[in-house]
């Protein structure tokens, strides 16, 4: 395909990022729609109102826009089967990352790309015991019809979460065994001076219940705050990784 100094319509300034100019060296894949894609919005410009616009035209994902610094009335210029499509920018779009689908983008008005090579990608739900003959049939009446059983490809991520929680399981037993030992140590470290506050407590009358309610409302306290700052941390952590990660 062309490198992106041709693709933009327009000078660029400085030279072009060696990582971005491969990835407009290969293949890309694009496709075409009527009116906009479920979960998708435009950002700027405007969506084709025809089935079948004058001129061909082209909507573009918001971070290739940026990378190619092209925006609505740009011309973008495709090879494709031997055939140059020369399509001018009608909108920006920007598609939601948390959608069914694979990510596209570029996407083409009605007409632009008819005659050119397809694929077109579908979805049924079988019954577990009756996957091996539907794989069977649909490969005797149509060999060019690829297959996948997503419930394999479940299994494979489902035993690496599996792994991913045990190791996390090994973690949290792990740091809980160590604030055990560093709980035990601390309270042995003050052992005596607890020692020296009971026996100051009893001479001046405190009964053996109200030392031990003492103390119990001073550990209950610590272990207040030491588990509210845990839950805080945990949860901004957890916010933080689902933001980020995610």
């Amino acid at each position: 395909e062309p490198p992106p100094s041709r693709r933009a319509g327009g000078d660029r300034r400085g030279p072009p990022d060696r990582r971005q100019t491969a990835r407009y060296q290969r293949s890309r894949t694009v496709t075409w729609s009527e009116g906009v894609p479920p979960n998708t919005v435009v950002v700027s410009g405007a969506w084709w109102n025809a089935t079948r616009p004058d001129e061909p035209l082209v909507s573009v994902a918001e971070d290739e826009a940026g990378r190619l610094e092209v925006r609505p009335g740009s011309r973008l210029e495709f090879e494709a089967g031997g055939r140059i499509v020369n399509a001018r920018v009608a909108c920006v779009h920007r598609t939601e990352a948390v959608r069914p689908g694979s990510s596209i983008d570029y996407i083409f008005s009605p007409g632009v790309l008819d005659g050119l090579p397809a694929t077109y990608y579908g979805g049924v739900r079988v019954e577990p015991r009756a996957v091996g003959g539907l794989q069977k049939v649909l490969y005797e009446r149509y060999p060019t019809v690829t297959v996948v059983n997503i419930a394999d490809v479940l299994e494979i991520v489902q035993d690496v979460v599996d792994q991913v929680a045990l190791v996390t399981r090994f973690v949290s037993a792990f740091t809980i065994l160590a604030g055990a030992i560093i709980l035990a140590s601390s309270v042995a470290g003050s052992r005596f001076r607890r020692i020296r506050e009971v026996a100051i407590l009893k001479t001046v009358g405190a009964t053996r219940a109200r030392i031990a309610g003492i103390l119990s409302v001073e550990f209950a306290i610590l272990g207040g705050v030491a588990g509210l700052m845990g839950s805080l941390l945990a949860t901004g952590f957890s916010a933080l990784a689902l933001d980020r990660l995610f």
